[in-house]
């Protein structure tokens, strides 16, 4: 009976993440066209460094954390990259996307009323949260292993050259980061009959988490960013700086395992009839 709950699971893992291929492969053009466009423009950016940089310092320190992360100058291909794509699109905009991705995954099957028919199906209720969940991990993979190329090779073609170990580690990192933000669409899943509502919540927690953090960071209530996952990623630090926090690392993986324990614990104790 384990063995074909666990069989099950894998099936609605497998059927979910088929599901969401197209949609992956379009949010990997889109970056793509994006990673184009922000490398393309490297070399004029470059020519005014000196500029941007005095830009940069004059910044408040809110603006800062929250636009630019940790890198202290635009002259660089790490530094530029950093600020322009990573900071924004990774730490906020594709965490968002995750978060509202993960929200209508247990949401989905409770508004349609289809959930009580999987359930028939001998799959226990924590595994199939687990399905639902690991269904997301696929296109997030396929996502940064497409941008990774695509921006190493940008890279090249404006006659660059960026560590491909630190490169492939801020991308690595990313995915426990995002499954992180992701768990937390999970919680708010299994919470919420709702899709629209629990998108909002997932949604609404990982931005104002961020924000938590990034208004917190460097006063005497910083200890208050700790809840926060962005506290734990820090593109900068990992692409300009090489350094990688195996600490930080852990957790969010740490952060990935007790959202899906506690969804799936929740899921478990919860009336799904209609």
């Amino acid at each position: 009976m384990a063995a074909d709950s666990l069989i099950r699971m894998f099936e609605l893992t497998s059927f979910e993440a088929g599901r969401r291929l197209r949609g992956s492969l379009l949010l990997s053009s889109a970056l793509v066209a994006l990673i184009a466009l922000t490398i393309a423009l490297f070399p004029s950016i470059q020519a005014t460094g000196p500029d941007l940089d005095a830009y940069l310092e004059s910044l408040p320190p809110e603006a800062t954390r929250a636009f630019v992360g940790s890198v202290t100058t635009l002259t660089t291909i790490e530094g530029y990259l950093v600020s322009q794509f990573y900071q924004f699109g990774w730490v906020i905009l594709l965490a968002i996307y995750y978060a509202y991705a993960a929200a209508s995954t247990v949401a989905g099957e409770l508004e349609r009323g289809t959930v009580e028919m999987t359930l028939t199906l001998p799959v226990s209720r924590t595994r199939f949260v687990v399905g639902k969940f690991l269904s997301l991990v696929p296109g997030l993979v396929l996502v940064n292993a497409i941008t990774f190329l695509a921006i190493y090779l940008g890279v090249i073609f404006v006659d660059e050259s960026i560590d491909v170990v630190y490169l492939f580690a801020v991308h690595a990192y990313s995915i426990a980061y995002l499954l992180a933000c992701a768990g937390v669409g999970l919680l708010a899943s299994v919470v919420f009959d709702s899709v629209r509502r629990a998108q909002t919540v997932g949604v609404g927690a990982v931005f104002g988490l961020f924000l938590l953090d990034t208004f917190t960071f460097g006063t005497d209530a910083e200890w208050l960013g700790d809840v926060a996952f962005s506290r734990y990623f820090d593109p900068g630090a990992i692409l300009a700086e090489g350094e990688i926090s195996w600490t930080d690392f852990s957790v969010l993986c740490v952060a990935v395992v007790v959202l899906l324990v506690v969804a799936s614990e929740y899921f478990e104790q919860r009336d799904v009839s209609s």
